[in-house]
């Protein structure tokens, strides 16, 4: 599953427009979705986009990229929880396993996808990380009130992999305790299944601003100009 139905504000592109912007030789969420196009260990995508979305989605993403594993395409909620809880209760429990990674992260590699994927299926619930670089204060409005040790903290990004029925006991029980939680894992730590952190990849990068574009960007036209031979 990808959930794509964030509004982006915070790219200062326009709401709603962040994952339609090109990078390179496409849109970002068609660089998304091209990773599970290619693997063949998906067997098809379930993409929750913004409500009114859908059309254009199918418009300007799917059909011009050839994204044919793309086999529902979703309304999404007020949050990103709400999204994810509408493309599990959509599946159902038609699958045994979920991968669930955000739409703004289009530099997934097939490497990183794999690596979450079996421990997913192995443990139940994995998610991959990076370790966290600089030092981490905590601080009451501009006021620092201490230091916290780095080394047991990690940055988690996706895609989160886990067995169907426990993202979707995790997501039931936090709705109906109105519990809300940035990020899937998070529910499932409720539940206190163990969770398997591999390792992540600083190129995955969660586009949220305008910066985080532009390092996107440099990446990707890296990326392109190798494949035409340009030297570098």
């Amino acid at each position: 599953m990808v959930a794509a139905a964030g509004r982006g504000e915070r790219a200062g592109l326009g709401e709603g427009e962040k994952l339609y912007q090109f990078l390179g030789d496409r849109p970002v969420l068609a660089h998304t979705l091209r990773v599970f196009q290619e693997d063949e260990s998906v067997e098809e995508i379930l993409l929750v986009v913004r409500p009114g979305d859908e059309g254009r989605c199918r418009d300007t993403v799917l059909r011009p990229y050839e994204l044919t594993k793309v086999t529902a395409l979703l309304p999404g909620g007020a949050h990103r929880q709400d999204s994810v809880y509408n493309g599990l209760g959509y599946m159902g429990g038609a699958a045994d396993v979920v991968v669930i990674h955000d739409g703004a992260r289009p530099l997934l590699s097939g490497e990183l996808l794999r690596r979450v994927l079996e421990a997913g299926l192995r443990e139940g619930a994995a998610v991959p990380a990076i370790p966290v670089k600089d030092t981490l204060k905590r601080v009451r409005g501009d006021r620092v009130l201490g230091t916290v040790e780095r080394g047991e903290f990690v940055q988690v990004q996706t895609p989160q992999v886990f067995w169907y029925d426990l993202i979707w006991m995790a997501h039931c029980r936090a709705r109906e305790a109105g519990v809300h939680a940035s990020d899937d894992a998070a529910l499932v730590e409720l539940l206190r299944h163990p969770i398997q952190v591999v390792p992540g990849d600083e190129r995955n990068l969660k586009l949220t601003t305008l910066f985080d574009f532009l390092v996107a960007a440099a990446m990707v036209e890296g990326r392109l100009g190798e494949q035409r031979g340009i030297p570098r």
